[in-house]
């Protein structure tokens, strides 16, 4: 299914969260329809920006979006900033603190 197009209002709560007004934007977020996805990654965003959900958590939600679109408007973009947010504030990344496993080399049988 793709990403839903950007509502008229979205860029303005946009505005909202990128000025800081995090009250202003929840207010406008409120008045949409929850099961509207056009605002996902501003709900994301928020969620970020207030604390109400740790970057790791927001990570996960965007990576969501984006296996199901992966140009999801926004998406990579918050993704990247969760994830910067998360290395400055020294939260643990499972990017980051768990490795892939070490590849092993089997021997084939016919040897």
């Amino acid at each position: 299914m793709p990403a839903p197009e950007s509502p008229e209002n979205h860029s303005i709560i946009d505005s909202l969260l990128e000025a800081g007004d995090l009250d202003g934007a929840r207010e406008m977020l409120e008045k949409e329809d929850g099961g509207n996805e056009a605002y996902a990654v501003l709900r994301c965003k928020l969620a970020l920006y207030d604390g109400s959900l740790p970057p790791g958590a927001v990570m996960q939600k965007l990576i969501q979006l984006m296996r199901r679109d992966a140009s999801w408007p926004g998406a990579k973009a918050l993704y990247d900033e969760a994830s910067n947010f998360a290395y400055q504030s020294r939260q643990s990344s499972t990017a980051y603190s768990h490795p892939p496993p070490p590849v092993q080399r089997r021997e084939r049988p016919d040897k």
